[in-house]
């Protein structure tokens, strides 16, 4: 991975554990933020122990590949913290303790391997300017693999379950881009795993050994950095509110065509008519539930001149209803006192502006 991306990439998590800890710092506390922090934290010392002048510092006043191991489980750490925050914040009484202390488990027994048993890494090291690399293999680094393999599959399960339950925008988008994150992590475990058997058995798999492995550690290292960021970003930026305001003016735009009708057959019902198509961008659910009483206040007022034979029906069925009975009040049609009137009204609220959207766009133009 480019250094300077590295260098660049490690300023920005820093950063980002500085806002998390701001955060902390402002009363914003609850176990799910503790341990954000903690993962941010375990991230940024894990990239920045990848950083070339830092890893051979290192490795200069220790054994070599210390940087490397000291990585590789500040890496694992930081993905069952991330798990940990996801989870607690779903569930704030959600047990933890079992991922924490396998994972824990793991770190240790990474740590009692490297220091315990032989590696190849003066070989790869040699390598690692060579078209064809040598991959890193010892006894800790099986451990990592599987560990991060293991992780990766929790953190993207839970990840996409809290997705679906966000409401912001960011926090959304921050969640997928954590999912896209764990699925590179996943197959960057199941790759490296396959090129260290692959070594071993003296089997030559060429595409394994180039920069693949370190272009999808890059690709890992920016989508969950930006899965970090962009939630804190998304509500101090104004993200979470164009996208409401987006969505908001898609539905208030779809309603126009019905409330059209009945406002130009009742134009007392808005006492301030729109001067656009779009909803106001700085209070569109105003202007969209206002749409909505005004359309079924036109529907009420239309109702005398509903046909009275009508049977209930979809939203196709009462956008016809609607053009009828507009076209029996021109007509001069004599009205009925409406109790006659078909109710296509759907009984769940919830299910009220799908209901109205639907109708509209079926009013015949």
């Amino acid at each position: 991975m480019n250094q300077t991306l590295l260098v660049a990439i490690v300023a920005v998590g820093w950063a980002a554990l500085g806002l998390r800890l701001y955060l902390l710092y402002r009363g914003r506390t609850s176990a799910a933020t503790a341990w954000i922090c903690a993962s941010v934290a375990a991230f940024a010392l894990a990239i920045t122990l990848q950083i070339a002048f830092v890893h051979a510092a290192l490795d200069s006043v220790t054994t070599l590949n210390t940087a490397g191991t000291l990585s590789n489980c500040a890496t694992l750490l930081a993905a069952v913290t991330a798990q940990c925050a996801l989870r607690s914040t779903v569930n704030p009484d959600v047990v933890v303790r079992p991922r924490l202390l396998w994972t824990v488990a793991a770190i240790v027994l990474m740590l009692v391997l490297f220091f315990t048993t032989p590696s190849n890494y003066a070989a790869k090291l040699a390598s690692q300017d060579a078209p064809v690399q040598i991959p890193l293999v010892s006894a800790a680094a099986f451990v990592f693999v599987t560990g991060l393999a293991v992780l990766a599959v929790g953190l993207m399960r839970t990840a996409w379950a809290y997705r679906l339950i966000a409401e912001r925008f960011s926090l959304r988008y921050g969640l997928l881009s954590f999912v896209l994150g764990a699925v590179c992590s996943f197959a960057y475990a199941v790759l490296r795993l396959t090129d260290m058997l692959t070594y071993q058995l003296g089997i030559d798999i060429l595409w394994l050994r180039g920069n693949l492995l370190g272009k999808l550690f890059g690709l890992t290292t920016v989508l969950v950095l930006v899965g970090v960021l962009l939630p804190i970003a998304g509500a101090r930026l104004g993200l979470d509110h164009l996208a409401r305001w987006w969505r908001i003016n898609r539905w208030y735009r779809s309603l126009h065509p019905l409330w059209k009708a009945l406002h130009d057959e009742f134009p007392a019902l808005t006492l301030d008519v729109p001067t656009g198509r779009n909803v106001s961008f700085r209070h569109p659910e105003h202007a969209l539930y206002r749409r909505i009483i005004e359309i079924w206040d036109g529907r009420l007022r239309l109702r005398p001149h509903l046909d009275p034979s009508a049977a209930p029906g979809d939203g196709a069925a009462e956008a016809a209803l609607i053009a009828d009975g507009l076209r029996r009040r021109r007509n001069g049609v004599a009205p009925t006192d409406g109790r006659s009137a078909p109710d296509n009204r759907p009984d769940d609220p919830d299910a009220e502006l799908d209901w109205l959207i639907a109708v509209s766009r079926a009013l015949p133009r």
